[in-house]
């Protein structure tokens, strides 16, 4: 059994979430294609699996793994449980399935993004964001917008880093109508892809 054939096997994730986590993987299988086709596609197949691997967890299940794998949990993570999933799947996929450090680091970062983040972690983060299953209103949103974009915009890539900026934007907004906290992660990403727009530069969006 090959080391995707474990993961999906080991996948503890309910039918509902199965569903998105195979979305995610049509999602970034086709991204990856469109914006960065020198990713590997077995990479961007573990990196989707592994996403939300431990996001069915409960809080304590959550605290016990990151005491077990050594990872400091602040204050506001404590008080936003759900942000600690993404710590916790790539402490899995590091230390149980031996994956690489640009997998791990896509699974890292897929919920709260973050400024100048390297092809697999832009392709995992908006395939989570877009994929087909989703119907928060935020994503319907962003998903519609990033195919406008495609449309619009003279190249692929200036589309995409339009797409990543609006959903920093939607991620925001959406926390501030609920009160949410929000990860400071997200502002800087939100700062720095609008940055990028307004410098006309999307170079950084294509590092190998």
């Amino acid at each position: 059994m090959d080391v995707l054939e474990k993961i999906r096997a080991d996948l503890p994730l309910s039918e509902g979430r199965m569903r998105h986590t195979e979305g995610v993987v049509k999602a970034a299988l086709t991204l990856a294609e469109r914006h960065f086709s020198f990713l590997p596609e077995d990479d961007v197949r573990t990196a989707a699996l592994m996403h939300d691997f431990t996001k069915e967890y409960d809080v304590e299940q959550q605290l016990a793994l990151c005491e077990k794998y050594g990872l400091a949990v602040s204050e506001e993570e404590k008080a936003a449980p759900k942000l600690l999933h993404a710590r916790t799947a790539a402490a899995v996929a590091e230390q149980e399935y031996r994956l690489s450090p640009s997998v791990c680091a896509a699974v890292r970062w897929h919920t709260t993004g973050r400024p100048g983040m390297e092809p697999l972690e832009i392709v995992i983060y908006f395939a989570d964001y877009i994929e087909e299953n989703r119907t928060f209103p935020s994503c319907i949103r962003l998903r519609r917008y990033y195919e406008r974009q495609l449309e619009k915009r003279k190249t692929a890539s200036e589309a995409l880093l339009y797409g990543l900026a609006k959903s920093f934007d939607l991620t925001l907004l959406t926390l501030i109508d609920e009160k949410g906290l929000i990860d400071r992660t997200t502002v800087e990403a939100r700062n720095y892809y609008r940055m990028l727009i307004k410098k006309g530069n999307t170079e950084d969006l294509w590092k190998k």
